[in-house]
C-alpha cells in the first residue's frame, strides 16, 4: 500500500490496508522518499511503526471511513529536509469548487496487466461532479467519499491494484499540495465508464487533528 506523510511523525493511508495482515504494527514498515522499490536511494529511510489507528467507524463490506493514521517512532523524520508533509484539507473544504491540477501516485498496476511497477508512477486526473458519481454507484457512495477518473475518452487515467492508501493531491489556488483524497476502491481500472473512489479526506480533518495532536 501506499500512503502520505502528514507530519512528522504520520502518514495517512487507507484502513483497508490493513485488512488482510491485521493492524499489529511489527507486521509492517513505513518507507519514506522511495522511488525504486528495489534500488536504495538517498533520502529513502524505512521506520518501525509505533501504532496504527483505523478510524473507528470502518467498514470492511461497504469501504466507508475507509482510513488510517501510522504513527512512526517519534523524531525519526527530524533530519530529513528532502522529503516534507504535505497540506491537509480544511473541514468542509468544497473540494470540487476549489482543486485543480490533480494527481495520483503508487506502484500499482496499470490495468491492462497484473504488471506492478518497480518506480513510482504519477498521473493526472479530474475530480468527477458528486452527481455523477451518486449516479454510477448508487448507494455504495457516500458523502465520505470522492471518484475521479479521466473525462476524455481516449485517455484513461485511474488507481489500480497495487494503489491503494496512496494520495490524489491537487494544487490549491494560491499553491500549495494538499491531499484531498485517499486510494480506496474502485470496479474496474481505467474504464471511463467506471471512476476511482477515494476517501475524501476533509470529511476527517477533525478526526485526523484530534489524533495527530494538533487541537
Amino acid at each position: 500500500c501506499g500512503a502520505t506523510l502528514i507530519d512528522t511523525c504520520w502518514v495517512l493511508t487507507s484502513a483497508h490496508c490493513f485488512k488482510r495482515y491485521g493492524n499489529a504494527t511489527k507486521q509492517y514498515k513505513v518507507r519514506v522518499g522511495d522511488y525504486h522499490s528495489l534500488v536504495p536511494e538517498e533520502y529513502e529511510e524505512e521506520y518501525a511503526i509505533d501504532q496504527i489507528l483505523l478510524h473507528p467507524n470502518y467498514n470492511s463490506h461497504s469501504n466507508d471511513y475507509d482510513l488510517a493514521l501510522v504513527r512512526l517512532l517519534p523524531g525519526v523524520l527530524g533530519h530529513i529536509r528532502q522529503v516534507l508533509p504535505v497540506c491537509l484539507p480544511v473541514k468542509r473544504e468544497r473540494v470540487l469548487k476549489q482543486a485543480s491540477n490533480c494527481y495520483i501516485t503508487g506502484w500499482g498496476d496499470t490495468g491492462s496487466s497484473s504488471y506492478v511497477f518497480m518506480t513510482l508512477q504519477q498521473a493526472s486526473l479530474s475530480l468527477l461532479p458528486r452527481r455523477h458519481c451518486e449516479q454510477h454507484f448508487h448507494g455504495t457512495f457516500t458523502s465520505r467519499m470522492l471518484c475521479a477518473g479521466s473525462t476524455h475518452p481516449e485517455r484513461r487515467v485511474d488507481s489500480c491494484r497495487g494503489d491503494s492508501g496512496g494520495p490524489l493531491v491537487c494544487e490549491r489556488p494560491g499553491g500549495g499540495w494538499v491531499v484531498y483524497g485517499v486510494t480506496s476502491w474502485g470496479h474496474a481500472c481505467r474504464t471511463q465508464q467506471s471512476p476511482g473512489v477515494y476517501t475524501k479526506v476533509s470529511a476527517f480533518s477533525l478526526w485526523i487533528q484530534k489524533v495527530i495532536g494538533r487541537t
